[in-house]
């Protein structure tokens, strides 16, 4: 089965080296071809012309930046793939764009998943991500050898858009757990309490969790590895305070959380890691 792959980013890149690894036929094109330079020298194609993958593709997986990123490819894209051809869309985007795009699908004949991720970088590298799907169960039953490679939890969550709106919710809660570990950290530090003392003191009790474990150290230190965006969080919250909003819910964490990361990208920028929010 021949799979076309655009968007080799943080996240995007180590799941398309796992596909590759589990045997399937890999094409890849990216706006800069030198991001492709390592999955190219572990045996995958390249393709100069992103219409050709998608002629060329029985499945093809996106992974963009966010809604209109999106709109823009499967706009381009869909009409020129073969009918039958699987789309799978892993990015984070609005519910109502997979609504969208799954009706183009339909109208040339092809299928659709909006298949977001959650897990981050180390996630996407070990095969251990969380996939919410939304979608027909016929394109999921094509579409899930290829997810598995990838995921360790492919989860159906209703019709298309129902896996964005999953992921929304997830972001929600993590938006949560982040300010907190960010404050919890600032105080930390201004309290004169080391990082190595805070681990032990909390790494066994209620506090602890995957992005304790992840990200505490990281904020303590004001360093690390970018796991996770400032920029790309702000993209997500913003989706699921529309999407909130869409429902006559209030927002306040919500509004909480993005005026941060608009004081945390100004000063430190869109590129930098999820643990700048405790930076000074």
């Amino acid at each position: 089965m021949k799979v076309g792959w655009i968007g080799l980013g943080h996240i995007g890149a180590p799941m398309a080296r796992r596909v590759l690894d589990a045997g399937f036929a890999l094409s890849l094109w990216a706006r800069r071809q030198d991001a492709a330079d390592a999955l190219r020298a572990a045996g995958a194609g390249w393709c100069d012309d992103d219409l050709q993958l998608a002629r060329d593709s029985d499945i093809v997986c996106t992974c963009v930046g966010g809604p209109g990123d999106v709109a823009e490819l499967h706009t381009r894209l869909m009409p020129q793939a073969r009918p039958g051809t699987l789309f799978i869309e892993l990015s984070t985007a609005a519910p109502r764009s997979a609504e969208i795009s799954a009706a183009l699908a339909r109208q040339h004949g092809l299928q659709l998943l909006d298949a977001p991720v959650s897990g981050g970088v180390a996630g996407a590298g070990n095969g251990t991500l969380s996939c919410f799907v939304g979608g027909p169960a016929d394109a999921l039953a094509l579409g899930r050898p290829l997810l598995a490679t990838f995921s360790q939890r492919i989860v159906p969550c209703g019709a298309a858009g129902a896996g964005y709106r999953t992921k929304l919710v997830n972001q929600t809660m993590i938006a949560g757990v982040l300010l907190g570990l960010a404050e919890g950290a600032t105080l930390a530090r201004a309290a004169g309490i080391d990082a190595g003392t805070l681990q032990d003191a909390l790494g066994d009790g209620s506090a602890r969790g995957f992005l304790f474990d992840a990200y505490l150290p990281r904020m303590m230190g004001g360093a690390g590895p970018v796991s996770f965006s400032l920029g790309l969080l702000r993209k997500d919250l913003r989706l699921a305070r529309d999407e909130a909003r869409s429902h006559g819910l209030h927002t306040r964490l919500l509004d909480t959380a993005l005026s941060a990361l608009d004081e945390a990208c100004t000063r430190h920028g869109e590129a930098a890691g999820v643990q700048m929010l405790a930076a000074g």
